[in-house]
């Protein structure tokens, strides 16, 4: 509390408000300068990281001061000393201004790149407002207690001056101390004395979330495997009990709130911490999701663990399409080893079984040690009803022997497996697991048992019921999935290929349980429901590799197994080139990035033996989803077919299957672009963003724009700020495009700065590819000329000037048409957009390819929709569904690709739509 005046006249209050003022900004001076000198002493002696200099000194001072406040906290309790302001309080906060702004300062001059819009610019423009207003509502005392919140900051800065790896564990959990559960403590107990404090806090609060759960998913991902870090189970109840007690501390303590609001009679106010808690505890369930979904399968491979203890992928399909022979080298994943085996029994001469998690080839090396020891009596113990007892009379001295090292370091652990059941192993099996109490209850497990030996469909009386019935009702509903398909082994990515249409997937889970799982029509039984209904395998309900009739066959044949831990494309350059002609690739393409898929097919099927291959493979999508399959084409031309075969699954919405033509060459999904990324500073874009703003506003008041001028004005930040404004331009021109038929000729209409030759510099080079480069701005094709010299593709690039509509144009692009012509993110700014597509159309020679990559209005024009055009339609860009519907319906070209993604805005919530689109022309 400020001091007594002295006794005596007493002076004008504005002549002491101004003596403060006054005061108090040269101590903000002196502290800028302060920061100046200290950037420039430890510069000059090249002391570490620069960019963090000013944050060690700011978090050293700060936390000083929180400490010391904090003391104040634990003496006089936490409303006390918030309120109590004090020149030590003023003082700090206005320190921490004084740093704001020189980071910002000095970060634009000298570490531009270190200083990012959330982190930087957003971060310190936040809380210099903040401490400004309480500064000017005397209630520095709350910003100086919450000072001690930079305490796990000051311990960041110190290892990131020095350039070392920061103390994950100790940081985080001071984080979450200091910055989740003291700061919920600090609002609430703000919340009394201003409004605007307990919401900013909310803000700040949700903030913090975020950060902790960033670090959370790093911390769980980095290794365990030295003794001084904490095992990755020690580590997930450490999180458990973290987001526990702050979901429980922030009930209590808005519970008391809402208790005093109440008495009070404000019950509008009530409310709102009501709703405020409800969603903070929101947010603490998604870091639960968030950790649990993008960690489960991944930390179940990093441990070495089990994630599928049967191949849920139905074998009948595969063989009826494949066909294999005794000439037949196969290439499949291993899984659980059943559809292994069940190829074994197709007489190939040799099946790669490979898998990148190695728990899942010890159960595969286990199951044919089993095959080469033991009576078919003790193998479908083992493997069809798990008994324990027969696992430890043959292990050690039947099975051991016959494993690798690794393997049998494996099963020397965990025996266990067997003994609780291998059916309930496992990802998957954790999910039978947990259903059994519905099986009980249901009475599924008698009925499963009694169909499969009469060969009745499903039950009347179960699926008529009305527990049956909210089951299904239950299990339709997207939100649930998410919590349920790591407990299937369904990594997220995969099951966000049901995005666009999870209608399909939801009646698919009903079929599933309403038919599929039962005898029916297709088959007399289903062996992979059986198994996770009854707990175990029959003789009548079986995968065939247990049947005893099979046994003796892959006794002869279990030599033809050869495991390979890693991925496929590494299994097959195992083998000799051209060896492979069959490759399984079951559904691991669906969580693969098309950079994934492209690498890995690539080195695949240049292993492969061309004449004789077939690849097939399945897919949660309903359709080919990604753009490296949709290129895959047979002799005939053909695209991959799609097997409509009614399997026993029913997970996969699709399955494909393709030969390979002899023109494909799988050499040009290996070729790489420069690498270069661009990436403007806040304050690049802020100038791009001004310049867009202008231009824009320019053409509301109906005055002339100059195009010519208005990217002239941008240089080199155009580069910069569109890589994030335009997304996937580069899986656009690697993938979508179809390098691997090698053309010889590329228009690109619309090329800018001709950024797009960068994302294929390899490929233009390795197919000798004539390139022209289309565009109306001889400012950006200035630029682009600069980039291809530079790139030192001169000899094979031209650039022209001018409209794609115009006719002196045209005359100068190759005549008879190019193989391949794109236009990425021009259309929309083309108002004579359909001339342009037949005009690109025309361009297209027979056989040769076009492609497009821009934004569009979503199906079922929305109110957010309406707001994208408006707010694109002031940069010129015009988002109009017709061009999809159009290029969609042109009967010239016959579509190959066509997908839509959204994208967020940089600097904004705005989500909209773009599609890449590649079509051969007929």
């Amino acid at each position: 509390v400020h001091p007594t005046a002295p006794v005596g006249p007493r002076r004008p209050a504005m002549e002491v408000f101004d003596e403060t003022v006054q005061t108090e900004l040269g101590l903000l001076a002196a502290n800028m300068a302060a920061c100046g000198l200290l950037f420039a002493v430890l510069s000059a002696l090249r002391i570490g990281d620069r960019s963090w200099y000013l944050t060690l000194y700011s978090s050293a001072a700060t936390s000083t001061t929180g400490v010391f406040f904090f003391r104040g906290v634990m003496r006089d309790g936490i409303e006390a000393t918030i309120m109590n302001e004090n020149e030590l309080s003023r003082f700090i906060a206005l320190f921490f201004i004084g740093y704001c702004i020189m980071d910002l300062a000095l970060g634009a001059a000298y570490y531009e790149a270190a200083i990012s819009y959330t982190d930087g610019w957003m971060h310190h423009f936040l809380y210099v407002a903040i401490c400004g207003v309480l500064l000017y509502r005397r209630m520095t005392g709350l910003f100086a207690v919450a000072l001690v919140e930079e305490l796990p900051i000051i311990i960041l800065s110190i290892f990131e001056v020095q350039n070392k790896r920061k103390p994950s564990l100790l940081f985080g959990l001071l984080y979450f101390v200091t910055r989740v559960m003291f700061h919920t403590q600090l609002i609430y107990a703000a919340a009394p004395y201003s409004k605007l404090v307990f919401a900013t806090g909310v803000v700040l609060l949700r903030w913090h979330l975020v950060t902790f759960q960033g670090w959370v998913r790093g911390y769980l991902m980095r290794s365990s495997t030295t003794q001084r870090r904490l095992p990755l189970n020690a580590k997930i109840y450490l999180f458990l009990f973290a987001i526990g007690a702050q979901a429980a501390s922030h009930v209590y303590l808005a519970a008391s709130r809402v208790g005093v609001l109440r008495e009070v009679g404000d019950s509008r106010a009530a409310l709102v911490h009501v709703l405020t808690c409800a969603y903070c505890v929101w947010e603490l369930c998604c870091i639960v999701h968030d950790v649990y979904t993008q960690n489960f399968i991944m930390s179940a491979i990093g441990k070495k663990q089990i994630i599928y203890n049967i191949s849920w992928e139905d074998p009948a399909i595969d063989h009826r399409v494949l066909k294999c022979g005794p000439e037949d080298v196969v290439l499949t994943i291993s899984s659980a080893g059943c559809n292994v085996l069940d190829y074994v029994l197709e007489g190939p001469k040799k099946v790669i079984a490979v898998d990148m998690n190695g728990a899942q080839l010890a159960l595969l090396e286990l199951k044919l040690a089993a095959i080469r020891t033991c009576t078919h009596a003790e193998f479908f113990a083992l493997f069809g009803e798990s008994d324990y007892g027969v696992f430890q009379a043959v292990y050690v001295p039947k099975l051991r022997k016959h494993l690798t090292a690794a393997s049998a370091e494996f099963w020397d652990a965990n025996g266990s497996i067997i003994k609780s059941n291998l059916m309930f192993a496992g990802a998957s099996g954790l999910m039978a697991k947990l259903l059994q109490p519905i099986i009980f209850v249901t009475g599924a497990k008698r009925l499963m048992e009694r169909t499969a030996v009469t060969g009745e469909g499903a039950p009347a009386g179960l699926t008529a019921s009305i527990g049956f019935k909210l089951v299904c009702y239950v299990v339709k509903h997207p939100a649930l999935w998410s919590w349920l398909a790591p407990l299937g082994g369904v990594p997220l990515e995969q099951l966000n290929l049901l995005a666009e249409r999870p209608e399909l997937f939801a009646d698919r889970l009903v079929e599933v349980m309403s038919e599929r799982m039962w005898p029916n029509k297709h088959f007399k039984n289903n062996y992979f429901y059986y198994g996770y209904v009854v707990g175990k395998f029959s003789k009548e309900c079986c995968p065939r590799y247990l049947e005893e009739k099979n046994f003796s066959t892959l006794k002869a044949r279990v030599d033809v197994v050869k495991p390979f831990h890693g991925t496929w494309a590494e299994g097959a350059e195992t083998l000799g080139k051209g060896e492979v002609t069959v490759a399984s690739l079951l559904d691991s393409m669906d969580w693969m990035p098309e950079a994934m898929v492209g690498e890995n097919i690539g080195r695949m099927i240049a292993c492969m033996n061309r004449p004789k291959a077939r690849i097939f493979w399945r897919s949660f999508a309903p359709e080919v989803h990604s753009a490296v399959l949709a290129h895959l084409r047979d002799a005939s031309g053909c695209a991959p077919i799609l097997v409509p075969d009614y399997d026993r699954v029913g997970w996969y919405l699709s399955q494909y299957w393709t030969t390979l033509d002899q023109a494909y060459d799988p050499n040009k999904l290996l070729c790489k672009g420069t690498g270069a990324t661009m990436a403007n500073s806040f304050a690049d874009d802020l100038k791009v963003m001004a310049t867009m703003g202008a231009y824009g506003l320019t053409g509301a008041l109906g005055l002339p724009r100059d195009v010519r001028k208005f990217y002239k004005s941008q240089g080199r930040r155009y580069d910069g700020f569109r890589e994030t404004l335009l997304p996937d331009r580069d899986v656009f021109m690697q993938f979508v495009m179809p390098w691997v038929r090698s053309p010889q000729t590329w228009v690109s209409v619309g090329c800018g700065t001709a950024r797009d030759v960068e994302f294929v510099l390899g490929h233009v080079k390795s197919c000798g590819t004539r390139v022209y480069l289309l565009d109306l701005s001889d400012a950006l094709l200035e630029m682009a000329k600069e980039r291809v010299a530079a790139l030192g593709l001169a000899s094979q690039v031209e650039c022209i000037e001018g409209d794609v509509n115009d006719p002196a144009v045209l005359a100068k692009l190759p005549r008879g048409g190019a193989d391949m012509v794109t236009c990425s993110y021009c259309l929309t700014m083309i108002p004579p957009w359909e001339q342009a597509l037949e005009t690109m159309v025309k361009l297209t020679k027979p056989g040769g390819y076009l492609g497009l990559i821009d934004f569009t209005t979503h199906k079922g024009m929305g109110p957010a929709q309406a707001l994208y055009k408006w707010w694109f339609a002031n940069d010129g860009v015009y988002f109009n569904r017709r061009h999809v519907e159009w290029l969609h319906s042109c009967k010239q070209l016959e579509v190959v690709w066509y997908k839509e993604t959204v994208a967020r805005v940089p600097y904004t919530c705005l989500l909209p739509t773009h599609y890449t689109f590649c079509a051969m022309k007929r």
